[in-house]
């Protein structure tokens, strides 16, 4: 898993918003070379040649889930979580695609999954919040957030902190 860890962080370093504004998906790095960005043919050609590349799986979905491909993007990501049951990204990645699909109840076992395997994943509790939302579980989404909103506190991520708890404030109204 360490391996994977450099090419992980070049993911994780940027963030863009999916077309859900609770949701975050895990990108590549915006600052390489449009010659640098690989190609759906070009990740294809390597996973002939390596049907185990993780990377390659995980670059292949985040490239399908930018052009709204939901399901090749969700199939990228569960081979990824089938080399690796543990991969946090791919869990992630997978729930955005789902609740852009509106299947909420995927997307919540999938966020579920990630707070397994880190507890104290904020993204993950606000996102899994919309989520159960989205299925009518308010008071679910609703200690979520609460949860979400004391992470980012503990964190120091003011941005995240105003935006959960917006939302928490939001989902209480209601």
């Amino acid at each position: 898993m360490t391996k994977h860890l450099s090419k992980l962080s070049i993911l994780l370093s940027t963030i863009v918003l999916t077309s859900t504004p609770l949701l975050a998906l895990a990108a590549p790095d915006s600052s390489q070379t449009p010659a640098a960005q690989p190609t759906l043919a070009s990740l294809g050609a390597t996973l002939q040649q390596n049907p185990k590349d993780i990377d390659a799986y995980l670059q292949r979905g985040i490239l399908h889930a930018r052009l709204q491909q939901n399901i090749p993007a969700i199939a990228d990501y569960t081979e990824v979580i089938r080399l690796d049951p543990n991969n946090i990204l791919a869990y992630s990645n997978r729930a955005n695609a789902k609740v852009n699909m509106r299947d909420y109840r995927g997307a919540d076992l999938d966020y579920s999954q990630v707070l397994r395997i880190e507890p104290e994943r904020a993204i993950a509790y606000n996102n899994r919040a919309f989520a159960r939302h989205q299925m009518g579980d308010c008071k679910g989404a609703i200690s979520d957030l609460k949860i979400a909103v004391e992470l980012y506190r503990i964190m120091g991520d003011s941005s995240g902190y105003q935006s959960s708890l917006a939302n928490l404030k939001k989902f209480q109204r209601k």
